[in-house]
């Protein structure tokens, strides 16, 4: 007896010592007391382990002092049975959790290694972003960026001029990080993070960290425009749009400092709409030959074309309607492009589509989004995983018709369509298609397939 009484002492010590070791940073809340005990066997802790995104709920049964560890911390030392949470845990993370009780003269223990589950909402406010000071602002669009960040749009209603849009960056929970005055209308975000903002007549690199704006280029075009701009990870940047003279692309290739590598353009294409730096340096641009013809051109480091890719249908009219909205590449180097034109099928009505571009630049397949009847326009599009984009694009029967569907999508790199759901009616819509006809609520889907609602009057 005197040798068990020297054993409990020392199991007594030991949990005292660690106790007395461990800080208490994690946030706990008491809630109820357990309800029905779990079969266990001895030695076995018995302990309920509920997992949520930013929490985990635990419910204790025995009537015993309890001591709850979190990766080696102790948290919270518990007399009797109860249940409690542990609070500020963060989404998406692995943690261990360890519960330990003496129960006479054995120790009860309950290990599990647990991981928290994704984020799955977020709401970012009208209010929080009224840079105008009048309440006349609206969200133009968002992109993400790497780590969870987004990059987002906002413009003065009713004017809609250079100088009334505003760029902003926030986390995920819509907390303000920086917010920039840049007369810019439109913009793209790399693989690496990189920013590049553009109206028709003038580009920017954007330190994505304060959103100061790195150099401004403006091309000397007298009738030509900007397209598209995209941000390089050697600190240039590479501008595409439309030449001086009708049916002539326009191209610029800047240095890390902004100073004008080449600029140019020529009657290869008609005129470049997107583009994309590829894996090896290179970028890609797609453009268009007349109604029917695709046209990917590659350019080097130094601006030089070094490929041509086609490709034609009878189907298509690029005259009208033809743009892109977004561009991703792959880990293996493919490059992505989501974007809308006019098919022609007997009568002409808009349509989404996807086109691969490989790794050396040649166009690998093109998929088109239609049905008869109605008008499918892009939202966007991310990878959720290496070969999986998530698609979405959004139809309405009518030009002027609030009978909208938007498309959820999950499509292969090899253009193998697994689901395509569809919300109906006016319930989702992205970027600038509005949820309600006073235009104040944007669906918009995040890269992990989360669904963020993005509410202008702060509700």
């Amino acid at each position: 007896m005197k040798t068990k009484s020297i054993i409990i002492s020392v199991l007594f010590v030991i949990l005292v010592m660690a106790m007395n070791s461990c800080s208490t940073n994690t946030i706990w809340e008491e809630v109820t007391y357990g309800q029905e005990e779990p079969s266990y066997s001895y030695g076995e802790l018995p302990a309920m382990v509920q997992v949520h995104t930013d929490r985990v709920d635990i419910t204790l049964y025995k009537n015993l002092t309890h001591y709850i560890y979190l990766d080696g911390v102790l948290v919270k030392t518990l007399d009797n049975e109860k249940k409690i949470t542990l609070r500020a845990l963060t989404p998406n993370t692995e943690y261990h959790l360890s519960i330990t009780a003496m129960d006479g003269v054995k120790v009860l223990k309950k290990e599990q290694t647990f991981t928290t589950l994704k984020s799955y909402a977020s709401v970012i406010g009208w209010r929080e972003m009224d840079l105008f000071g009048n309440n006349e602002e609206e969200i133009s669009y968002v992109l993400q960026l790497p780590g969870g960040d987004f990059l987002d749009f906002t413009h003065r209603y009713c004017y809609y001029s250079d100088e009334d849009y505003r760029l902003r960056r926030t986390d995920a929970d819509g907390r303000v990080k920086w917010r920039s005055n840049i007369a810019a209308t439109e913009a793209s975000v790399s693989e690496e993070g990189n920013i590049a903002a553009w109206s028709l007549y003038t580009a920017c690199r954007v330190n994505p960290e304060t959103g100061d704006v790195l150099y401004k280029y403006t091309p000397k075009l007298k009738e030509g425009f900007i397209n598209a701009a995209y941000a390089c990870k050697d600190g240039g940047m590479v501008i595409v749009g439309r030449g001086e003279v009708p049916y002539t692309y326009y191209f610029a290739r800047l240095d890390a400092n902004g100073r004008v590598i080449r600029e140019g353009g020529s009657s290869l294409v008609d005129q470049l709409y997107i583009v994309h730096e590829m894996a090896d340096g290179n970028v890609v641009a797609l453009g268009k030959k007349g109604e029917e013809t695709l046209v990917a051109v590659t350019f080097d480091a130094s601006g030089k074309v070094v490929r041509t890719s086609l490709d034609s249908s009878k189907d298509r009219d690029f005259d009208y309607d033809l743009n892109f909205v977004q561009s991703v590449r792959d880990k293996n180097g493919n490059t992505y492009f989501l974007g809308h034109y006019e098919l022609n099928a007997g009568v002409y009505y808009p349509c989404s589509m996807i086109v691969k571009v490989d790794a050396q630049g040649q166009i690998e397949w093109m998929h088109t989004m239609h049905d008869e009847g109605t008008e499918y326009y892009p939202g966007d599009f991310y990878f959720i995983d290496d070969d999986k984009l998530l698609v979405i694009y959004t139809g309405d029967t009518g030009y002027y018709s609030r009978n909208s569907k938007t498309h959820v999508a999950l499509v292969t790199t090899d253009n193998e369509w697994l689901q395509n759901v569809t919300f109906n009616d006016d319930y989702a819509a992205l970027y600038a298609w509005p949820v309600n006809e006073q235009y104040t609520q944007f669906i918009f889907f995040d890269k992990y397939g989360r669904i963020l609602l993005l509410d202008t009057e702060g509700k």
